[in-house]
């Protein structure tokens, strides 16, 4: 080889390098190519992944004989002095810091006394003076261990001259003494577990008190568990994973365990005070222990996987204030619906149309509240879990992340907008909707409308949030990437297809524009459109729907209507007839007229909605049966009925007062004296006058 290098000439030679190296470079760069195309896939890294998961658990499970070793050792070495110092300091200092503490705290409850009776003796009227009372207790209990905290450690700074003793003695007193009464100070302020009329939830004495107590020693053990695990630290062992497993086990399990046993009384507390919830509040009432025990299990092996990684991201303390937040929502949604009940404006207007829209507007004040609840709830989450959600959107963020914000902003934005309609299209039906008259057999038609704003503010309702909807949707799709101009180009294509094949509803829709411009009509008057009559009960942007005196249901489309009119608009005119016999005096019959008109008139049922009383217009007709006789009188719409039952009767007892009788159809049968009749063809003549007399009108229209 060394021959035949030598037997070439100095170009060959480099040549020759020159390919040797490239071929060194190619074995290179396809080495890692091939590496890479080799490497696991994705269900090969999740196998892989739930193998690490299950040896960690295997492992701890392994090192449970350690743990207890590290336990004994480090409660040990306490004993021993060799953690906290001599153990007769080290209790003595605890025995010194809890003395200094519970003693100020005692002083301090002696001062407040008067107040503490005060709550113990008083009963709230109304959840303003629950809440107050609640409150103040809180306030107390706090500023008890407020105190207690201040003295314990002033006095532990001064008294206690070891600092390792010193330490270890505040961490005993804060773990296993502080941190239980400081949570079972907030239970009480929420769940009230021996005075249930101090309640703030809806929640029977079992669940309260059953919360309260399981919450109560579950901070009472944890605290125990973390002093020991800074016992075990002090003393060199070296059982901290293990320590953790077990403790975050013991302590998901427990949360589990008690949401399984108060499940029922969870959904009672969620549901709160509502007497008619809404069918998504009862399923979320139902399915929230369930799912906030699935969630508990789940951040628990999530916190397994982080482990796995080896990322600190979600750490014992992160899990349980996630656990806390995510389980704790339905409360927290709970309190937001008492907010609302009580800072909604009071309804305003009477009617069911008035109750209706008072109940939407507490519906939008409860879905805006949830909004902002959702969204301080989604940051906290993800800032426990170390994501700055408000700062994806920055420049520093992805573009990627930036869309992702922006879109979700203006989906916010627009169920927002939509929500702020309803608000306050509900408060001005609220307001401008009168009461619903009291409907009788008699009234057939001229019943009240309401206002011209209550008629169009159902169509302005659906036109803004169709416009809505339109307007996030197209927004939505731009910030994703995809061109609207084709979308806006073909809405106008089909919108004018629509236009020339449809021409007969384009006439309706004109045709109602300009009925409501001209305020034709209105919801619940009665209208006649030319042979079809009816009162309003809906507006569409197309057509009317009447219903008719007999209940009928009548769909009339504005283009069809060839004139409109309208029955129940401003006033109505009522005539009555009344016939009475040839030999009536016609003025007294007048006289009686203006006197029951007068005395309807100042009837307190009546007076505000005559117009004009009744009294009587003279003789309006003669026929074969006797004198006719009219009278009127106005009222507001919808209201004559009622003025006119009560002067039918006033009339009947006045004429019967007064010798007046009604007139009747009579038939008279001349019979010569000399004439010879027998039983049948009396008879007859009777029957033939009883069907002639049948013949005859009422005497009363």
């Amino acid at each position: 080889m060394e021959k035949l290098v030598k037997d070439l000439d100095p170009d060959q030679v480099k040549a020759l390098t020159d390919m040797m190296t490239l071929l060194q470079q190619g074995a290179a760069a396809r080495g890692p190519s091939a590496a890479t195309e080799a490497g696991p896939g994705l269900l090969e890294k999740t196998h892989i992944l739930l193998g690490d998961i299950g040896t960690m658990i295997v492992d701890q499970f392994r090192n449970l004989p350690d743990l207890f070793s590290g336990i004994i050792g480090g409660i040990g070495a306490l004993f021993a002095g060799k953690v906290a110092g001599p153990v007769h300091i080290f209790f003595g200092a605890v025995a010194l810091i809890l003395a200094a503490g519970f003693a100020a705290e005692f002083m301090a409850n002696r001062l407040m006394s008067s107040r503490r009776e005060t709550i113990q003796t008083r009963m709230p009227e109304n959840l303003f003076e629950t809440v107050r009372l609640v409150s103040l207790r809180a306030g107390l209990d706090l500023g008890g261990l407020v105190i207690f905290a201040i003295v314990a450690f002033a006095v532990g700074r001064v008294a206690i001259f070891d600092p390792v003793t010193r330490a270890y003695a505040f961490q005993a007193v804060y773990w296993i003494v502080f941190l239980p009464r400081l949570i079972a100070a907030l239970l009480r302020f929420a769940l009230a577990p021996h005075r249930p009329e101090l309640r703030l939830v809806t929640a029977d004495d079992t669940t309260a008190s059953s919360l309260y107590r399981s919450f109560t020693t579950l901070f009472a053990v944890v605290g125990i568990a973390f002093f020991l695990r800074n016992i075990m630290h002090g003393a060199g062992e070296t059982v901290g994973e293990t320590f953790r497993f077990f403790i975050g086990f013991a302590v998901n399990a427990w949360i589990i365990a008690v949401i399984w046993k108060a499940r029922k009384g969870l959904t009672s507390i969620i549901l709160g005070d509502e007497t008619e919830p809404t069918s998504g509040l009862e399923r979320m009432a139902r399915f929230w222990p369930y799912f906030s025990m699935a969630f508990i299990a789940f951040n628990w092996v999530l916190i397994l996987v982080m482990s796995s990684l080896g990322s600190e991201t979600l750490t014992a303390g992160r899990s349980l204030a996630v656990i806390i937040l995510v389980v704790f929502a339905p409360f927290l949604d709970t309190m937001v619906r008492g907010i609302v009940s009580h800072i909604i404006p009071p309804m305003q207007g009477e009617g069911p149309v008035a109750e209706a829209a008072h109940l939407q507007t507490r519906h939008s004040y409860v879905r805006i509240a949830r909004v902002g609840l959702i969204t301080l709830l989604i940051l906290m989450v993800g800032r426990i879990y170390g994501l700055r959600l408000l700062a994806l959107g920055g420049d520093e963020g992805s573009e990627v992340a930036r869309d992702t914000v922006v879109l979700l902003l203006i989906l916010a934005a627009g169920y927002l907008a939509w929500e702020i309609t309803n608000l306050w299209v509900n408060h001005q039906l609220a307001k401008d909707s009168p009461p619903e008259a009291n409907q009788d057999d008699e009234a057939e038609m001229g019943g009240a409308g309401k206002s011209r704003m209550a008629t169009i503010l159902p169509l302005l309702r659906v036109v803004m949030q169709i416009s809505i909807l339109t307007l996030t949707g197209l927004l939505a799709l731009s910030q994703l990437g995809i061109n609207i101009t084709p979308l806006l180009a073909g809405a106008g294509v089909v919108g004018l297809a629509v236009g020339f094949g449809a021409q007969t509803l384009v006439r309706d829709v004109v045709s109602g524009i300009f009925f409501l411009m001209d305020d034709a009509f209105r919801l619940g008057e009665f209208i006649d459109t030319g042979g079809t009559m009816g009162s309003i009960e809906k507006i569409s942007i197309r057509s009317l729907q009447l219903r008719g005196s007999r209940g009928a249901v009548h769909i009339v489309p504005y283009g069809e209507i060839p004139k409109l009119t309208n029955l129940s608009r401003d006033w109505v005119i009522m005539k009555l007839k009344f016939t009475v016999p040839f030999d009536t005096d016609v003025e007294k019959v007048r006289k009686l007229f203006k006197k029951i008109g007068q005395e309807i008139m100042e009837m307190e049922e009546f007076k505000d909605d005559i117009l004009a009383p009744f009294k009587g217009q003279g003789v309006a007709d003669v026929d074969d049966v006797g004198i006719v006789v009219r009278g009127k009188f106005t009222t507001k719409p919808g209201k004559q009925f009622g003025v006119r039952k009560e002067i039918y009767k006033r009339v009947q007892k006045a004429f019967e007062e007064n010798g007046i009788q009604f007139a009747r159809k009579e038939v008279r049968v001349h019979i010569p004296d000399n004439a010879k009749l027998d039983d049948d063809q009396k008879e007859q003549i009777a029957a033939a006058a009883a069907a002639s007399a049948s013949e005859t009108k009422p005497a009363a229209e």
